[in-house]
């Protein structure tokens, strides 16, 4: 395999992972739980977690202690465990639209920078002009021509999903770089958060799990739209850069939208038209480039 066909190969990857992402939203929204973003983000971390950890046993891969030990395996592990549960808060208390609009669209900022800092990746100016276009494609999908947002601790918690998204994408590149595989980087920065958040479980609020649709639900949200998408997601990680990465998945609301129009009957008109045109625009131009670059 050549490392053109790697780098769109890895695309790719990153694509499916993100239209997975993409499925969490309106899982929750069918399910409708009443119950704190806090405890839906821990649960769907316990379930994904335990299940990268036994895809990657499964896979052959033994040397897992190792990661879980290392400085990178360990910040990768609390920066899921701190995307999880401030991603699920922030869109509970902000609402879906701006709460992924911001956690998401803070995401490749803050890895950009971390991967620069940490990794030592440039920063390209086509990285920001298509970050750029993708970012104001998504503001126009979800949340329009509105520009007024308030400074409030649910905003906080948006961006600390952002922030969160960014450690532990930078610190599961640093294990690949160092000779992990990507499921074995991706099971141990899911996997080693696993006991903060079953303590966060059990000191809270975990009744909910016990009905059949509380528990299918997380069922469905640990294994799909974690564990298996996250297989993906560390297949591209493997073979492109951090920041590229980040970009990428900013897909995930694209295909959140086209969800909620089919199954959840939202109206998709307009302007909602135009940012989606300006998102898959702009992750075509990086497919391109990144394809181009990696030859």
């Amino acid at each position: 395999m050549t490392k053109s066909t790697s780098a769109r190969a890895g695309f790719g990857f990153i694509v499916i992972a993100s239209i997975l992402f993409g499925t969490t939203g309106t899982a929750q929204q069918i399910a409708d739980l009443s119950v704190s973003g806090l405890y839906v983000g821990a649960a769907r971390q316990v379930i994904g977690g335990i299940a990268l950890v036994l895809l990657a046993l499964a896979l052959g891969n033994r040397d897992l202690r190792h990661y879980f030990l290392s400085q990178a395996g360990v910040i990768a592990a609390l920066g899921t465990l701190l995307y999880q549960v401030t991603f699920f808060i922030g869109i509970s208390s902000n609402g879906v639209a701006v709460g992924t609009v911001v956690a998401l669209g803070s995401a490749p900022m803050f890895t950009a920078l971390l991967s620069k800092l940490v990794l030592g990746e440039p920063i390209k100016l086509v990285q920001v002009q298509v970050f750029t276009l993708v970012l104001v494609g998504i503001w126009l999908l979800m949340v329009g021509f509105s520009f007024r947002i308030e400074l409030s601790l649910a905003m906080l918690a948006s961006l600390a999903a952002g922030l969160g998204y960014a450690i532990y994408t930078v610190g599961a590149k640093q294990m690949i770089v160092a000779g992990a595989d990507s499921t074995t980087a991706l099971a141990v920065a899911f996997g080693g958060a696993v006991p903060i958040a079953i303590i966060i479980l059990i000191a809270g609020d975990w009744d909910w799990l016990t009905s059949s649709v509380g528990f299918f639900t997380v069922l469905y949200l640990g294994l799909v739209p974690t564990a298996i998408a996250y297989y993906f997601f560390g297949r591209g990680l493997a073979v492109l850069p951090t920041a590229s990465v980040a970009t990428i998945t900013l897909i995930e609301p694209v295909f959140a939208a086209i969800l909620a129009i089919m199954i959840l009957n939202e109206s998709f008109f307009g302007i909602k038209i135009v940012g989606t045109v300006l998102v898959l625009l702009g992750l075509l131009i990086l497919g391109r480039v990144e394809s181009r670059s990696i030859k």
